[in-house]
């Protein structure tokens, strides 16, 4: 079995911003971009993984979500269109959606890998950098951004750590504004770096936060750093997260389709069904 488990907003925020690049205001086309995103990536002939998905499950932040990150406001028919994008997921895969009123999406992928069997392939797909502190046997991170799955060294080299658990260290170090996560005011990869030079390979999550909070003399700073890593860990405990392996990856039609020609008629397909009885 190999699992699919999607930030789905992390997917759908990028298609509508993407889609508004090309025709704006058009929904249809922020659709048409989610929907070939996640069959591009399930077809084994264009995924760059060259593995034929079982389960899939999305998941996703509510409106009112009070937790969220992300404060600014939506443009018009933003959410209206989220909603569209999971019927359509719904009707072409027969897949999997949860979403809970204090929690981000990204807490439900998290936890989803952590409940899952060990033993089965996972692949997170997501842009978002928090997903890179997941570290799980048989689990990988699909970047929406590289269309393409991320080593480990990449991610250790990319926030100068020594172990993929210590990203949420790193991140609360640099910050990220795109999730509101200040970090420490003036610091940057550079320091990052020289804050992990002291933290050793074999150090698991508490060690190494103890090394770096070592080095961090100035309380402000200090107060800064565990505010921010307050926002970079990732929750494992959001309750009533499914199984993905509960939720069959079902098509009405044969999703591993042949190419960009085979993508298009089953985007059609969804498509038009979506047309002719809105949901």
């Amino acid at each position: 079995m190999v699992t699919m488990i999607v930030d789905g907003d992390s997917l759908f925020a990028r298609s509508w911003f993407a889609a508004q690049q090309i025709v704006q205001d058009d929904p249809a086309e922020a659709i048409r971009l989610a929907v070939n995103t996640i069959l591009i990536i399930l077809n084994p002939d264009t995924n760059k993984i060259g593995r034929q998905f079982t389960h899939i499950l999305f998941a996703w932040d509510q409106k009112t979500n009070p937790l969220k990150k992300r404060t600014e406001p939506k443009p018009p028919k933003y959410y209206e269109t989220k909603a569209l994008v999971k019927d359509v997921f719904t009707f072409l895969l027969n897949a999997g959606h949860y979403d809970h009123p204090e929690f981000e999406s990204d807490d439900i992928v998290a936890t989803a890998a952590f409940n899952a069997d060990p033993k089965i392939e996972k692949y997170v797909v997501s842009a978002d950098k928090d997903l890179h502190q997941i570290e799980l046997p048989n689990c990988r991170y699909y970047c929406l951004h590289t269309k393409a799955v991320l080593s480990t060294r990449f991610i250790l080299n990319k926030w100068h750590v020594k172990r993929i658990s210590q990203v949420a260290l790193a991140l609360a170090i640099i910050g990220d504004p795109v999730d509101n996560i200040k970090g420490v005011h003036g610091w940057g990869p550079v320091k990052c770096k020289e804050l992990f030079a002291a933290v050793r390979p074999e150090m698991h999550f508490a060690e190494a936060l103890e090394v770096i909070a070592e080095q961090i003399e100035d309380e402000e700073k200090l107060g800064q750093f565990y505010d921010s890593l307050d926002r970079t860990l990732l929750k494992t405990n959001v309750p009533g997260v499914p199984e993905p392996s509960e939720i069959d990856l079902v098509a009405p039609v044969n999703v591993k389709a042949a190419g960009i020609q085979g993508i298009d008629y089953y985007y059609n397909h969804v498509f038009n069904a979506y047309t002719r009885e809105p949901f």
